[in-house]
């Protein structure tokens, strides 16, 4: 039975946090700006894409997708619409699975191989572990490879059920500038996530924040 999962992070809790866990993970960035990081794991999704793609346009948004190789590979032309509508893709290794319980050469393999296939679209700095659980280890491989780890602040997942009216809502209080947004697609049961996404867009637009790639927040860019 899938569980909806909605945690919920400030920013001070997420600063002490950061300070505990091993290496070099990106929860949030110090900004003044009224920008957040939108981003969206498990694509893409032949469907639920290119209708996050609409809605973005229509916000004039921007998002960075963290994507699975097997799916990639199944929806080639999707990653490439990505691309060319000015948004950030990156590596959530080669399938929907927990990460953390690879064995270090085939989460290396993975993690090569994943980067490979996206680098034929565009340039690829981040990565994102699968169920957001790593290691020392995990993140040292990554580094040799060129990658940081990108967690987040706030983390909805989208099952289907009637819930998933409620996610936008609960979100909303929390995310302030700098703020990474960790959104869940890839499947059909989370059809939801365009609704929710432009509910959130909408609502964040009134507030004067806008949403951004993670490279956008982390460098100052517009």
């Amino acid at each position: 039975m899938v569980v909806d999962i909605l945690r919920r992070w400030r920013d001070p809790a997420v600063r002490a946090l950061s300070r505990l866990v091993p290496g070099d993970v990106l929860w949030y960035v110090e900004t003044r700006a009224p920008v957040f990081a939108l981003t969206f794991d498990d694509g893409p999704h032949p469907v639920t894409t290119p209708q996050l793609l609409d809605v973005l346009r229509r916000h004039r948004a921007h998002a960075t997708f963290f994507l699975v190789g097997e799916r990639v590979a199944a929806n080639p032309e999707v990653v490439a619409r990505i691309v060319a509508e000015g948004h950030e893709i990156a590596n959530h290794l080669m399938r929907d699975e927990r990460s953390a319980s690879l064995p270090d050469d085939r989460f290396r393999a993975d993690l090569a191989e994943v980067t490979r296939m996206l680098s034929a679209y565009a340039p690829v700095r981040w990565f994102r572990p699968g169920s957001g659980l790593y290691t020392s280890r995990m993140l040292r491989s990554a580094a040799e490879q060129g990658l940081r780890a990108v967690l987040g602040t706030l983390v909805a997942g989208h099952t289907g059920g009637p819930r998933d009216q409620a996610i936008a809502g609960s979100l909303l209080p929390s995310i302030r500038p700098g703020s990474i947004v960790v959104l869940h697609e890839g499947t059909d049961c989370r059809l939801g996530v365009v609704a929710s996404t432009d509910e959130l867009l909408t609502a964040l637009a009134a507030r004067g924040l806008r949403a951004v790639t993670v490279s956008a927040l982390i460098d100052g860019t517009p």
